[in-house]
């Protein structure tokens, strides 16, 4: 069973084919939006190992992946760490170019056209450069407008193995054409 694609099934498989780049949020994305807090202040997240699986395989089919965060936060660069994935933070620092302004940033440095990149994210934050990229993902809890300029909404929620669910999809694609 697969999410709910906002485009026809062979539009997605041509856009498929070419992604060179796969951009994600954190926060609502490889999480599930929460933020767990202790009683001396420090922060958790819950993230999927699926995810991370997910991921690592997308990688070692020749898509990269990176993060690009809203705030720098040392709990978003462990994982991207452990996880081997490059990660931008404090795109909020950027004023109001934020996120678009990273994407851009990154598209220019690896050489790569909007029609190489897919973006998933959630929040308003994610809105400008979602429409950026090539091919659009989200969650089903995303914001309504970011569920608006998709191209396909996962059946998985953030931190719900919504990411492995986008990389089972690249990666079913890149597995039919080998």
């Amino acid at each position: 069973m697969t999410g709910e694609n906002r485009i026809n099934i062979s539009t997605l498989k041509a856009k498929l084919k070419d992604i060179k780049l796969f951009v994600l949020d954190f926060d609502g994305i490889l999480t599930d939006g929460f933020v767990y807090v202790d009683d001396s202040g420090k922060e958790t997240v819950r993230c999927s190992r699926r995810d991370s699986l997910g991921i690592k395989m997308l990688m070692e089919s020749g898509v990269e992946v990176v993060v690009i965060s809203a705030e720098s936060n040392p709990v978003v660069a462990r994982r991207c760490e452990k996880m081997k994935v490059r990660c931008w933070q404090d795109a909020k620092g950027k004023g109001k170019g934020g996120k678009l302004e990273i994407l851009k940033e990154i598209l220019e440095e690896k050489g790569l056209a909007q029609n190489e990149v897919a973006y998933m994210g959630d929040d308003l934050n994610d809105l400008e450069a979602i429409k950026h990229a090539g091919l659009r993902f989200t969650v089903p809890d995303a914001c309504y407008a970011i569920r608006c300029a998709v191209d396909y909404i996962t059946l998985k929620s953030g931190g719900n193995h919504a990411v492995r669910e986008v990389c089972d999809l690249f990666l079913n694609h890149y597995f039919v054409r080998l």
